[in-house]
């Protein structure tokens, strides 16, 4: 079984084969909670490919606006109860999101910077701290590698960010891709084309049959 966590590079944003009123953000399905309830992955993003070419079943769990935090928690939440052979795909995000706990609606808030609302603007303006936000990301790519190793589970690991949005040059598990690597697959889009979701699904597919 192939399991994917990410953003909305892994949904498959502004592929063909999703709803037009994705982009229309009018619609209330487009936001908490009826998001959770809605919103449905492409099936021309990259994990729907590469189950495809390993012939195994696929959950996807890309979401749009998704943050690091998410990532993580839903990755944990799967794991915890999983009793079957897996290969976790993670794609990290930008470490500037984040989401915080809705108490008065009992769910979790995405916060993103470009997304202007109030509860986002105080988190920027008396919470966010960028340094603290890059090595979180690193203690979750380092979590995520020792625990599928102690769980038995294979991991591919990988973020499509450049330089300037993340420093890959820090000390991060072999489990993480190349990221110039990955970046050249997709042209270096943070929404890639039909193409460059083909592309990035058979590099990973070779990996994890190596």
């Amino acid at each position: 079984m192939i399991v994917a966590f990410g953003c909305s590079f892994t949904f498959g944003d502004e592929l063909d084969d999703l709803p037009k009123w994705y982009d229309d953000f009018d619609d209330e399905r487009n936001f908490m909670p009826q998001k959770k309830k809605y919103h449905k992955p492409s099936k021309k993003s990259y994990p729907y490919i590469i189950g495809k070419l390993l012939k195994c079943d696929v959950k996807n769990h890309g979401w749009r606006g998704g943050s690091n935090d998410r990532i993580f928690r839903k990755f944990f939440e799967h794991l915890l109860n999983n009793n079957d052979s897996t290969t976790y795909i993670i794609q990290w995000t930008f470490p500037i999101r984040t989401e915080v706990w809705y108490s008065k609606e009992n769910y979790y808030f995405g916060i993103v910077p470009t997304i202007e609302d109030k509860v986002a603007e105080k988190y920027y303006k008396e919470n966010f701290n960028e340094k603290d936000s890059r090595e979180r990301l690193i203690r979750y790519m380092w979590s995520v590698d020792s625990v599928c190793k102690q769980f038995g589970h294979k991991l591919i690991q990988f973020i499509p960010l450049s330089k300037n949005e993340f420093d890959y040059d820090s000390k991060i598990p072999r489990t993480l891709l190349n990221t110039d690597k990955i970046r050249r697959l997709v042209n270096c889009r943070i929404h890639p084309t039909e193409g460059g979701h083909k592309r990035l699904a058979e590099y990973i597919t070779r990996r994890i049959e190596c």
